[in-house]
């Protein structure tokens, strides 16, 4: 799956930049991170892109930093993380790699659109997806050929973006968001306790 994915050297800055932070963490992947979980999952989670020391470091989405505990404690809380998987969502990023300051710019969101389109087209199960932040919100309107003046980014609100998909939005759980209670665990708890309702 998204094979071409590992050797994309497609946005200078990026490249540029996990070269120069191999040198510095030595021990971290510093590279393109696919997304993981259940494919057979009618729930997606989209998120911005890797942490410098989460995706980038371990090689899993939403895994060894801040915002991946808070994600998975809100799908636990929510039911959604059993001990069989069986409703283990499939998680991934709209931009595949660290960005400089983890902030893409527009040229690299759009290059990374291509490989987010064949994930979800992976997806045969696929129902909602749960947007965390507007930049994952954009990516994934962009990529069904949506109106962004149409679907606002709003907090728990969910938009019918053609006969089979609906997309959840949700804030970022980053750790700004957290410690600034833009978001709380009861928000997110409640966004996928949400999900839960419209898949049931």
């Amino acid at each position: 799956m998204l094979n071409s994915l590992d050797s994309c050297k497609k946005c200078k800055r990026i490249h540029h930049n996990l070269v120069s932070l191999s040198k510095i963490y030595t021990t971290y992947l510093n590279k393109p991170i696919h997304g993981s979980g259940n494919t057979l999952s009618p729930l997606c989670i989209v998120g911005l892109a890797p942490g410098l020391h989460g995706a980038n470091r371990t090689g899993e989405v939403f895994k060894g930093d801040f915002s991946g505990e808070i994600l998975h404690k809100c799908l636990k809380l929510s039911g959604f993380i059993d001990k069989d998987h069986i409703n283990y969502p499939y998680i991934t990023n709209a931009v595949k790699c660290y960005p400089p300051a983890n902030k893409p710019l527009s040229s690299e969101i759009k290059n990374c659109s291509k490989f987010l389109s064949e994930e979800l087209d992976i997806l045969c199960n696929l129902k909602v997806i749960v947007a965390l932040g507007k930049l994952a919100h954009d990516s994934v309107l962009r990529v069904y050929g949506a109106s962004l003046a149409k679907y606002k980014f709003i907090h728990n609100h969910t938009h019918q973006i053609n006969n089979r998909i609906l997309l959840l939005d949700s804030y970022h759980c980053s750790k700004i968001n957290i410690n600034t209670k833009k978001l709380t665990t009861n928000m997110l708890r409640d966004v996928f306790l949400q999900t839960k309702k419209i898949l049931s």
